[in-house]
């Protein structure tokens, strides 16, 4: 098993870096020196990531971080296996305020400079995608006309396999539905739909998207 996952590796290097596979003992070579760099960066990633998520309330497996990641607050930060949460380019913030609850779902990505803030409860489902500067936000922190008054807050649900573009915007009361993308630069405000593109301030319905076969069949 071991030894097919490297095969398979090996070969996805090589179509990576020549576009075909090796055919020379050179090639051979620097292809598997690249295996290794790769191996020590995501070992290093890995071991970065129970760094900075010692704190979190519970972690899974093998997942990479890449940078200086900020995570904050009293509440419970609960992140799943293999996610990935670069912040590199730009310093990625997690945080969950006294009572408040965020969970992150295996194989999610979060990239640089996304600021994720729970003063309630965010849930992010599984093989999210988050592009850099997205703001997932479910409170207002203050009142309004009273800025000294506690503000109001309610969960945001992201469903399965979403994708948020950049400089997205996701506001407190939004559920996002399964595999639903919203395009770059949105304010979300109200719930999106399942498979659906929504954009625009405030985001509204774009198009449909297409369903994958094996969700055809699930109930509305």
């Amino acid at each position: 098993m071991v030894q097919g996952k490297i095969s398979s590796k090996i070969s996805q290097l090589s179509y990576s870096i020549y576009g075909r596979k090796t055919r020379s003992f050179s090639e051979r070579l620097y292809v598997y020196i690249s295996l290794i760099k790769n191996l020590k960066t995501g070992l290093f990633r890995v071991v970065n990531g129970k760094i900075r998520l010692r704190n979190c309330a519970s972690t899974g497996k093998l997942i990479t971080v890449r940078g200086p990641l900020r995570v904050e607050g009293s509440g419970k930060i609960t992140v799943g296996d293999h996610c990935k949460i670069w912040s590199h380019m730009g310093v990625t913030q997690l945080f969950a305020d006294r009572g408040a609850e965020l969970i992150i779902g295996e194989g999610t990505f979060i990239n640089t400079a996304c600021i994720v803030s729970a003063s309630n409860r965010i849930v992010i489902g599984k093989n999210c995608q988050i592009a850099n500067q997205v703001i997932i936000m479910d409170g207002d922190f203050h009142g309004v006309d009273d800025r000294d008054a506690p503000g109001k807050s309610d969960a945001i649900i992201i469903g399965d396999n979403a994708w948020l573009a950049t400089r997205s915007m996701i506001l407190k009361g939004v559920e996002i539905g399964e595999g639903a993308t919203v395009a770059a630069g949105s304010v979300v405000t109200k719930n999106v739909a399942p498979y659906t593109l929504v954009g625009g301030v405030p985001a509204k319905l774009i198009r449909n998207l297409e369903v994958p076969n094996q969700n055809q069949d699930k109930p509305a």
